[in-house]
């Protein structure tokens, strides 16, 4: 009888201990997961503001056959305008899978709507990136009256999703 009370305690505290240590590795595992997740939430905010800063399209010559080029890269950031140099290749096999864009929305009526490469002053876009199981998607949006550039970025890996949010009022 204290035997079988015995054996009723340690099978107690060995399903007690079990349950913890259950828990536990499965919070370490989703930090893990989270840490991985903002880090593609990160990627999805870099590339918009490399090509949004570093690609600027030539818009035209001057007088002495320089070139001028746009304010802001953001706007190429799809061949709507035949640019060479844009973040969302496409679906091409040869572009590595996390330059490609997927899901993306091309603003209608570019033009009309400031997304044209020459002003680029009110403008929405958004696309979805996945590579080796991380996926960002993004939604960037500039405005000129204030000057805001505003990029959300939300970063998936597991079952976590990580947010970054960054606003700028600098033109550079």
């Amino acid at each position: 009888m204290i035997t079988s009370f015995i054996m009723i305690i340690i099978l107690s505290v060995v399903l007690s201990v079990s349950a913890i240590l259950y828990s536990q590795l499965k919070m370490i595992k989703n930090i893990g997961d989270s840490v991985v997740s903002f880090y593609a939430a990160d990627s999805g905010i870099e590339k918009v503001l490399y090509y949004d800063r570093r690609v600027m399209p030539t818009i035209g010559q001057d007088g002495q056959g320089n070139n001028i080029l746009a304010e802001r890269g953001l706007c190429v950031m799809y061949n709507t305008s035949g640019y060479q140099q844009t973040a969302c290749q496409g679906s091409d096999s040869s572009f590595d899978p996390s330059v490609r864009c997927n899901n993306a929305t091309v603003p209608n009526a570019l033009a009309a709507n400031g997304c044209d490469a020459d002003t680029c002053d009110n403008c929405e876009i958004s696309f979805d990136t996945t590579f080796n199981g991380k996926s960002y998607s993004v939604i960037a949006r500039v405005q000129n009256n204030p000057y805001l550039l505003s990029i959300e970025s939300k970063g998936n890996y597991g079952n976590v999703v990580r947010k970054i949010e960054i606003f700028s009022t600098s033109r550079y």
